[in-house]
């Protein structure tokens, strides 16, 4: 097969594989439910809220969970509808790594590889099958950056300023990238540079400031809920993060795309090579910052994988004169091994088996229990729980989140050690649950072979505030606990007394 043969089929070829790969996990995570909620609800005409008459913004994802209400209307399954649409964009992403490399890297051999680091990435692949919106925000990201890296003029940064108002829209991440790209280019070309980037400028605050107005007006903060819920914890949430970072770059195998990274200070920085590092650097500061997450596969660093890509090949550019004949081709299947190694953590690894635990708990147990409550609850039943995604999804009842991602007393509690716990299950407030008078408690939402209740039941770490229930006199007077037999298997739970 010739070289340009090569060259067009293998981009495809790793395409395929990443399709392959995505799928391969069979995973949709719960937190996707929380936005499937929503978008039913609307579709539904009770509104974009996650509980009818309480509004409060318990997603992160505007975009996505607005394009979740399609499949819905249609009457199709929002599950795979969106893993579907996820995947595409995966694909999407990788193509377009693949078209802007080759215009920065030439006719050199490495810019053949450019696809497959992220075709290997047990990160993208996982996340871009898993129901959420990480592939899209990252695909977003990444042609916003790529329409203005190193281009001048209006038109560039006006395509910039529309995508990466798109990935406000996905992600408010999306606005750091923009006022990075902004303030790199007015560093570098100060005056100039401003008569470019007013229109931009204008075209991203005329899609911005209208959606922040709407947000503000209809749930009444400026931020999504989820933001007061996860964030916070100082210092500790910055080690948090650090250790997060640290245990993708290692032992997860990000090792293999970091090293060559250095590299591309060997020679003079080109412009669209700052404008990447400058992003990159202040998207892995915020992900450290924020404590990073507490999900498997490091979901907030699959945005930096295009970014980290294109500059480690470029800097592997710059090291060495490309040989040709059989040197070449050696050095250049060495390289691909080296890309490729991080998809073990697809198939083992510590990562890996949280992941099919969870997957587990989604399949087995929360759309069991899910679909119970939905078939057993009576009209005004209402329901607490931690696990907000699957369970509130299918029980289809008014649901108190015990985590707060979509309550707005819990999320907006402060935490005495906030940022030292799991990211993401740090706030809690079980006096304001039992205040909601919630019909059933579901302390523990998993099926047992026998309905025995333990104190074990109350001491989760992704739930520290179940303990508080254990020495809860209210909680003892006002809710007794029942058992269910749901097949081979009983749910226990706590349902409220009668004339409490």
């Amino acid at each position: 097969m010739s070289e340009n043969r090569i060259e067009k089929v293998f981009p495809a070829v790793c395409a395929a594989v990443f399709v392959a790969h995505a799928l391969s996990f069979r995973y949709t995570v719960d937190d996707a439910f929380i936005s499937f909620r929503y978008a039913r609800n609307w579709v539904e005409g009770a509104g974009l809220v996650y509980n009818p008459t309480e509004r409060v913004e318990g997603y992160t994802n505007f975009l996505w969970t607005v394009f979740a209400a399609v499949p819905i209307r249609l009457g199709l399954d929002v599950e795979w509808f969106m893993k579907i649409a996820g995947i595409a964009a995966g694909v999407v992403l990788i193509f377009a790594v693949w078209s802007y490399g080759r215009s920065r890297l030439g006719e050199r051999p490495l810019a053949l590889l450019l696809p497959l680091p992220l075709a290997a990435s047990g990160a993208l692949a996982l996340w871009s099958g898993a129901g959420l919106e990480t592939s899209l925000f990252s695909l977003l990201v990444f042609a916003g950056v790529a329409a203005a890296a190193g281009e001048r003029g209006k038109r560039p940064f006006l395509r910039s300023a529309l995508l990466l108002a798109l990935a406000t829209l996905t992600r408010p991440e999306g606005a750091l990238v923009f006022a990075v790209v902004v303030g790199e280019r007015l560093a570098a070309h100060r005056s100039a540079a401003l008569r470019d980037l007013l229109p931009a400028l204008a075209l991203f605050l005329a899609v911005l400031v209208p959606y922040e107005a709407w947000r503000i007006a209809y749930y009444g903060d400026a931020l999504p809920n989820t933001y007061y819920a996860k964030s916070g914890g100082g210092v500790y949430a910055a080690i948090r993060g650090v250790k997060y970072l640290l245990a993708w770059a290692g032992p997860f195998g990000g090792w293999t795309i970091l090293a060559p990274l250095p590299l591309v200070f060997l020679v003079r920085v080109k412009p669209w090579e700052r404008t990447f590092l400058a992003v990159a650097a202040v998207l892995t500061a915020y992900v450290v910052l924020v404590g990073g997450d507490g999900l498997p596969y490091y979901r907030f660093l699959v945005p930096l994988l295009p970014l980290f890509t294109l500059l480690s090949l470029s800097g592997l550019a710059k090291l060495f004169p490309w040989p040709t004949g059989a040197i070449g081709t050696v050095r250049l299947a060495a390289f691909a091994l080296l890309f490729a190694l991080p998809a073990y953590s697809s198939f083992g690894g510590a990562s890996y088996r949280f992941l099919v635990q969870d997957r587990q708990r989604i399949e087995l147990h929360w759309k069991v229990i899910g679909r119970w409550i939905g078939e057993h609850a009576k009209e005004g039943e209402t329901m607490a729980v931690a696990t907000a995604g699957v369970i509130p999804y299918y029980g289809r009842i008014p649901t108190v989140d015990m985590l707060g991602i979509t309550d707005r007393t819990i999320g907006h509690r402060k935490m005495p050690d906030m940022g030292k716990g799991i990211a993401g299950h740090e706030k809690n407030d079980m006096e304001y649950v039992l205040s909601r008078k919630p019909t059933y408690i579901f302390h523990y939402t998993f099926l047992l072979p026998e309905p025995v209740f333990t104190t074990g039941q109350f001491k989760t770490p992704w739930n520290p505030g179940l303990r508080e229930l254990l020495e809860s006199e209210r909680f003892n007077r006002e809710y007794k606990g029942e058992s269910a037999p749901i097949g081979k298997m009983y749910l226990v739970y706590f349902r409220r007394r009668e004339g409490v």
